[in-house]
């Protein structure tokens, strides 16, 4: 197949994918519900299938349609027998679900393909084995034993996943629970969307601190329609390519969204095009020409030309740059230019610089200046002779 591309200005509107993360922490929330729930807007993957299959694993009933999951959640804390659970490649389903998984009656094996299973997994291992809980993990990992409340320390330079896969039990079980994050707190970001989640699930968890959280034991995560929100790590290429050539319109996107990446927004808004009088060529980059660049400038090529955009200035511009934006602007300053250059010609010889001359001619080359006009009456009547 052979595409031809054209220089041309983008439009329109574009629906970006669903976030990924939102879409496994969703169907893990409906998964655990009481009642039917509709989890909308999913853009299926591998991972997301692994999500959903293992929650089928543990008794949630799940229907798949093109966009959406018709989900009825499963009584997590009754049930019963061995499980098997296959997380394909996903790390995400499987930090997840761990917790989850420990309060079946019965063994549960985690496998996957990859590597997956040789990933590091010493955060479950010792939150087991201090209960005194079954965790083996070689080609796969098997778990038995129910974790209990308690007050559990977690290092924050982790995955969030562990944080999260606990967040995800402890407000089922039936005593109150406190779980600390160790410093530096790393992942905050990914944790919070967690927290978001359960939120709209009418789970309720108590920030403490910056590093603490409480929580209320026997909740009941609460059936509920949720669309799943798109994902500003690939909306980011819209956003470049919108603030380079023409506004585009990008569906699907949460304006309140707490993902990292919707940074590119605020990044954006910090730059400005930098108008500059002559265009830089891909040609002369390619046959070797170099351009010093001003400190702060990027060039952007865009369809066989560089344009160059610089970091706004959050200091409040000065008289001397609200005058040098003026008289330096490239239609304005060929015409100030003009205007400067026949005021000063007009000064020079209409008007001063025409009294002045006279007046140097009178008195350097002259006959002299009277001093306190002293003698001008007769020297004036001389000169009339």
């Amino acid at each position: 197949m052979k595409a031809k591309i054209e220089p041309s200005q983008v439009q329109g509107s574009v629906s970006i994918p669903s976030s990924k993360s939102m879409a496994h922490r969703a169907i893990i929330c409906a998964s655990l519900s009481k009642g039917v729930s509709k989890v909308g807007n999913i853009t299926y993957s591998k991972d997301i299938d692994a999500t959903i299959s293992c929650m089928e694993a543990l008794g949630a009933h799940i229907e798949k349609f093109d966009t959406y999951c018709i989900i009825s959640g499963t009584d997590i804390l009754n049930q019963t027998g061995d499980r098997c659970l296959d997380c394909h490649e996903s790390g995400s389903t499987l930090r997840f679900l761990i917790p989850l998984a420990s309060q079946v009656k019965g063994k549960v094996t985690f496998k996957g393909q990859g590597r997956l299973m040789s990933r590091p997994m010493e955060i479950y291992e010792t939150l087991f084995k201090n209960q005194n809980l079954v965790y083996q993990q070689e080609d796969t990992i098997q778990i038995q034993g129910n974790l209990k409340p308690s007050y559990y320390s977690i290092k924050g330079d982790v995955s969030s996943q562990f944080i999260s896969g606990l967040l995800f039990l402890l407000p089922l079980l039936k005593q109150d629970s406190t779980l600390e994050i160790l410093p530096p707190y790393e992942s905050k970001s990914y944790v919070d969307l967690t927290l978001s989640m359960l939120k709209q699930f009418q789970i309720q968890i108590d920030t403490i601190d910056e590093t603490h959280y409480f929580i209320k034991g026997n909740q009941v995560y609460q059936s509920k329609d949720v669309l799943v929100e798109g994902d500003y790590s690939q909306m980011a290429f819209f956003a470049v390519l919108s603030h380079l050539n023409h506004p585009v319109t990008c569906l699907n996107m949460d304006p309140e969204s707490l993902q990292g990446d919707k940074a590119i927004l605020s990044i954006l808004k910090d730059y400005e095009k930098v108008h500059v009088d002559a265009v830089l060529s891909l040609k002369n980059e390619e046959n070797g020409k170099s351009v010093d660049l001003p400190k702060g400038v990027v060039a952007v090529k865009d369809y066989g030309r560089i344009t160059l955009y610089k970091k706004k200035s959050k200091e409040k511009l000065t008289t001397s740059d609200k005058i040098d934006r003026v008289v330096t602007n490239r239609w304005l300053g060929l015409p100030i230019f003009a205007v400067v250059m026949f005021l000063v010609y007009y000064i020079a010889m209409v008007t001063v610089g025409s009294a002045a001359t006279d007046w140097a001619n009178d008195g350097v080359f002259g006959d002299g200046w009277h001093l306190l006009g002293i003698g001008t009456k007769a020297y004036t009547a001389e000169a009339d002779d």
